[in-house]
């Protein structure tokens, strides 16, 4: 294993025990509140998720798990909301969600909305003004992480996942579920950075795609964050679908994918895959399943429900981010202009 003396690549050996800590609150004292939130979310007209950056890309996973449960759930940057949405009906339900309740962002939305009865905050710190002014307060519970997104990512999609499960009245059973994947987590973790250096000569081209549908989306989006925040390089993040209508044109003999494929849309991303390799691209194709496809390069993930896929995505891609962060000489878990908070929505200051 690489060397673990970067606090960065301690937060993604922490994230089994994070995990540990994040079900503990759900399964105490904060079941109840996951219960409330999911009486009002089921009387709602219309769900929206507001976030940005990492915590939109947990809530895209709520808007998937609501709307496989036929329920009109929407994910919104917190931005666009903040100067674009108007809410026009009481029977809304907004979903805020932010890793420290005090983005600029959010802090404003509160403040537009502040008497609105049906706000739910996902939040890692319940003082915060999100976690003090929603209706109905999620803590997170994940330890904590020293900038980048980690612990504080994988503790709040686990928070977004289980309120899928609780409006269809499976909230224990979703608990037991992830409970009982928490070794295979610990062990993916040690395995994927075990694994880091194999990543070196597919880095090699620049920027990298991160490709998925459905619930893997989210884990595209984070992947390209995550390439930005650790190793300053650009990456892109997008659907499959998307890709095939138009940027399908940049593939070249430099060309780099990360291929979500599995579940539902297994077939269509496998498809997709070998279409690059045809073109003269390379990817690596990630899922739980490859034995209809042993020809192609495979990243095997533990088997789970494709709803929690990107638990274990998030891992990988905060394991390739580093590793090209190391190749390129990108001190880990640095940051260069953005403060870890973001309170100004004018101008970014730099001490």
């Amino acid at each position: 294993m690489l060397g673990t003396e970067s606090r960065l690549i301690k937060d993604i050996l922490g994230q089994s025990a994070s995990l540990a800590q994040v079900l503990n609150q759900h399964g105490g004292k904060g079941y109840s509140r996951i219960l409330e939130a999911t009486a009002l979310v089921r009387s709602a007209r219309e769900i929206i998720l507001v976030g940005v950056g990492a915590s939109l890309n947990a809530a895209i996973l709520l808007e998937k798990m609501l709307g496989a449960q036929g329920l009109p759930a929407h994910a919104v940057e917190a931005g666009e909301f903040l100067h674009y949405a108007s809410i026009n009906h009481d029977d809304v339900v907004i979903i805020l969600v932010s890793r420290s309740g005090e983005s600029i962002e959010i802090t404003k939305i509160l403040s537009a909305l502040k008497n609105r009865r049906q706000i739910i905050g996902i939040t890692s710190e319940p003082g915060s003004t999100l976690g003090l002014q929603a209706s109905i307060t999620l803590e997170v519970n994940n330890l904590a992480d020293e900038l980048v997104a980690i612990q504080s990512y994988s503790g709040t999609l686990t928070t977004s996942y289980l309120l899928g499960p609780a409006i269809a009245g499976e909230l224990s059973a979703a608990l037991t579920e992830i409970e009982h994947l928490l070794p295979a987590f610990e062990a993916w973790v040690s395995d994927c950075l075990q694994a880091a250096s194999s990543w070196d000569v597919f880095l090699n081209g620049k920027p990298t795609y991160i490709l998925g549908r459905g619930p893997s989306y989210c884990s595209a989006l984070q992947g390209a964050l995550l390439f930005s925040e650790i190793a300053k390089t650009p990456a892109i993040g997008m659907t499959v679908a998307t890709f095939r209508h138009a940027p399908i044109e940049v593939i070249d003999k430099n060309f780099r994918a990360l291929i979500f494929a599995l579940g539902s849309t297994l077939r269509l991303n496998v498809s997709f895959a070998k279409d690059v390799i045809r073109f003269g691209g390379f990817v690596r194709l990630i899922g739980p399943d490859s034995a209809e496809n042993a020809d192609l390069p495979w990243i095997l993930t533990p088997p789970c429900s494709e709803m929690l896929a990107p638990l274990f995505q998030c891992v990988l891609l905060q394991v390739v981010a580093m590793r090209q962060a190391q190749l390129d000489n990108i001190v880990l878990g640095s940051f260069r202009y953005a403060p870890q908070v973001t309170k100004d929505e004018a101008c970014t200051p730099i001490d």
